[in-house]
């Protein structure tokens, strides 16, 4: 789309969802698996026109565009493209906490094996995935994130958290 900018993937994914994670029976779990994905370089700014040319303006009427990981944490770790999904300003504001917090426990050794990998991409972390699900993660990590670790988890397999 954009030589190193801005790129359309179209997803292949190659095995069916494992019905049994709680996650696949959010409503809002299509956002995790659109078949085109529009991923852009953290430095891209005119990210929102580019949805509208490539993907249409009706599915980010009302919403803003997430950064499914964040563009300070992208850059620092050396990532090159980051995906972009539509989500409420309420949930994308409440992310500003924990993606600080990414920040600040970024040091040189989680560098070293990041860069050990030679990832160019990633595609989300928890509070990602959340953001995603439009749930607001807010100041209280700890209880948004239990609740996220029981959609990525088999039941029956540990106590649920609470």
């Amino acid at each position: 789309m954009s030589p190193g900018k801005a790129l359309l993937i179209r997803t292949d994914w190659p095995t069916p969802p494992d019905r049994r994670l709680p996650i696949f029976s959010h409503a809002n779990v299509g956002n995790l698996f659109k078949e085109i994905q529009l991923w852009v370089s953290p430095d891209y700014t005119p990210y929102r026109h580019a949805w509208k040319r490539t993907l249409g303006p009706a599915e980010i009427e009302g919403k803003v565009l997430h950064h499914v990981y964040n563009r300070r944490m992208a850059r620092l770790r050396g990532i090159g493209y980051i995906r972009l999904a539509p989500v409420s300003r309420r949930a994308n504001s409440s992310s500003a906490y924990t993606e600080q917090w990414g920040v600040d426990l970024f040091t040189s050794e989680y560098v070293a094996r990041f860069a050990k990998h030679n990832l160019r991409m990633q595609f989300a972390d928890l509070g990602d995935l959340l953001v995603m699900l439009d749930i607001s993660l807010g100041g209280g990590v700890q209880d948004v994130f239990r609740i996220g670790q029981n959609f990525v988890e088999i039941p029956g397999r540990r106590p649920p958290q609470v």
